[in-house]
């Protein structure tokens, strides 16, 4: 079964990663909405390892004041469970899980990385077993304030990592299932190539009294990119004061090789504590080729009187179209049989409208990488088009291959790296080892013999497929043989020889099973004086032809392979030859039909 292990703890699994990075990233400042989707595989009692997808949301602050406390924050995740999660749960009878979680989260700070754990509760969820596919847990937590110091100014982010499950599935009774499923841990661990941050944030000063002024400026270097000669280019470089007293500007001034080519205007004369004001560049470019220069702002900041911008710029004589695109698109963990698309942007950052000439995959494992809906045919300057890809893989690994983009740019063609693994989708099938205990009827003799072995089975959970080896101890049937001594009883030894595998189902907890065997009647024996006296049977004492054996669980009765069953059925039994002179008499006594049969199966654990 799979029982939820998934991510942190089921449903909480989501929770718990969120909350760890709520954690480091929460903060004084207003939160912003965060949310971030990863990719587990978390190791299930019985099934093995299994595929879980995390949905994390918070509200997170993107700027925290050193010494000020981030305030508790809630988070809630959506856990996406396999199938044969479900079905693995099913096969105990679960129907509704919950527990707890242990989410492994790393804040990572300009001087130090701090480890966090935060502990998850995954309510009460009901499974909905009837239904196909996967299903969803949610899990909800809160994490404790944190409080960074001046040391950790700078900027920082929270990366989630591995998670802990400590799952307690229950039965329709609201007792616990039967182990190992009913209570188990999962370590999970983070499927690799992913992008594991939550949030990226800044720890700012609170102030130092000392040094009341304090400069930022955003950002430290413009590109204008390729403009047309003749045209222009703005941009706004803002100019912040994060300390106490107002900070003054002293002057503004842009210097370099083509200074000519930029200019500045602003409304910087005097920025007040916590706000900002603004620069804006202008770039006229001349010619053609690459310029450059520096913005360089003055100020009263103590510790920063001169802050540079750099600037730059490519003068183009000509229009010309510059393409714009992703070097890699990495599509994540996906299971053989499914799929997953991105749409991979391609933006024009030139001054001439961009053709796109054709798209394909090339290379590598193009097969499992599909082009699929775009608008990508001409772009205009300063836009973009998009193209979807889906990526299906058929089999388990890394996979890769390369999009191929054909413009009329003047370094055609562009290519984006295409990755992706194809997802162990984990053990499915099981293996059970259960007694037998139980008889059979022979309708001729109205005799019983009891009956005793073991099964050894392979049940396929995602399918309900099994296969078997069963092996049956030798019984003994008590046989009249009046025709030959008066009023003598003998003991005939009974063997059993199956043919092939035994197989069968299980569904809805009703078990099928269908058995093919010889029956051996090696020796039977008599007492005279207290002494067994062999006088019948032998090496080749059997039945003519194999016996089918048809089993089910009566009606009412459910089978599960961590508690097992009853099974029960009908046969016929086939006259048996070469016994030698008794050879009549066991027939009589032994062969026929409406024999009944009546197994009770129990695991060994």
């Amino acid at each position: 079964m799979n029982p939820i292990n998934f991510r942190s703890n089921g449903g909480r699994l989501r929770s718990a990663i969120a909350a760890t990075a709520l954690i480091a990233a929460s903060g004084a400042a207003s939160a912003e909405p965060v949310n971030l989707v990863l990719n587990y595989t978390c190791p299930f009692p019985l099934i093995g390892n299994q595929a879980v997808v995390a949905d994390i949301s918070a509200d997170l602050p993107s700027t925290i004041e050193a010494g000020t406390p981030t305030g508790d924050v809630p988070i809630d995740v959506i856990a996406t469970v396999a199938e044969n999660a479900k079905t693995g749960l099913g096969l105990v009878g679960a129907v509704s899980v919950e527990g707890t979680a242990e989410s492994n989260v790393e804040a990572v700070l300009p001087t130090q990385t701090l480890p966090l754990t935060v502990l998850l509760d995954i309510p009460f969820t009901e499974i909905p077993v009837d239904e196909p596919g996967t299903f969803d847990v949610p899990a909800f937590g809160v994490q404790d304030s944190l409080t960074f110091g001046e040391e950790d100014i700078g900027t920082g982010e929270i990366q989630v990592e591995g998670l802990t499950l400590n799952m307690t599935s229950r039965t329709a009774d609201g007792s616990v299932a039967p182990a190992p499923i009913g209570e188990f841990t999962a370590v999970c661990t983070l499927d690799p190539g992913q992008n594991n941050v939550l949030q990226t944030f800044e720890i700012t000063g609170t102030g130092d009294p000392d040094e009341p002024q304090d400069i930022s400026v955003d950002p430290e270097s413009v590109d204008f990119g390729n403009v047309q000669a003749g045209l222009t280019e703005e941009a706004t470089v803002t100019v912040s004061n994060a300390g106490d007293l107002p900070l003054g500007i002293n002057g503004i001034t842009i210097d370099g090789a083509d200074a000519s080519a930029f200019s500045q205007s602003s409304d910087c004369s005097v920025v007040n504590a916590g706000e900002s004001c603004a620069v804006t560049v202008t770039y006229f470019p001349s010619g053609e080729g690459a310029q450059s220069a520096t913005l360089t702002i003055e100020s009263d900041d103590p510790d920063e009187q001169f802050s540079d911008v750099a600037l730059s710029g490519s003068s183009t004589a000509v229009p010309v179209p510059e393409i714009v695109v992703e070097d890699e698109v990495n599509f994540g963990t996906v299971l053989p049989g499914e799929t997953t698309s991105q749409d991979i942007v391609i933006g024009n950052a030139g001054t001439e409208s961009l053709t796109i000439n054709g798209i394909e995959v090339s290379g590598g494992d193009a097969s499992v990488f599909t082009i699929g809906a775009n608008d990508c045919t001409t772009v205009a300057p300063d836009a973009s088009c998009s193209v979807t890809v889906t990526f299906a893989p058929q089999t388990v690994g890394a996979l890769s291959s390369t999009l191929v983009i054909a413009s009329n740019d003047a370094d055609s063609p562009s290519e984006v790296a295409l990755l992706g693994t194809g997802d162990d989708p984990g053990q499915t099938v099981v293996d059970f080892l259960m007694d037998i205990e139980g008889s059979t009827t022979i309708a001729a003799s109205d005799s019983t013999l009891p009956l005793s072995g073991t099964i050894d089975a392979a049940l396929d959970i995602a399918t309900g497929m099994y296969t078997a080896d069963l092996a049956l101890d030798d019984t003994q049937a008590t046989v009249q043989i009046s025709r030959l001594f008066s009023k003598l009883k003998a003991t005939a030894q009974v063997e059993f020889e199956q043919v092939g595998q035994t197989t069968g189902t299980l569904q809805d907890g009703v078990l099928t099973s269908e058995s093919t065997m010889y029956i051996s009647v090696p020796k039977v024996t008599v007492k005279l004086f207290g002494f067994p006296i062999k006088i019948g049977g032998g090496d080749e004492c059997r039945t003519m032809d194999a016996v089918n054996i048809s089993l089910q669980s009566p009606e009412g009765e459910q089978f599960a392979p961590l508690e097992g069953g009853i099974l029960a059925g009908e046969y016929d039994l086939p006259p048996l030859e070469n016994c030698g002179p008794l050879t009549g008499v066991l027939n009589h006594f032994l062969s026929g039909d409406g024999n009944t049969i009546q197994l009770g199966l129990t695991p060994i654990l």
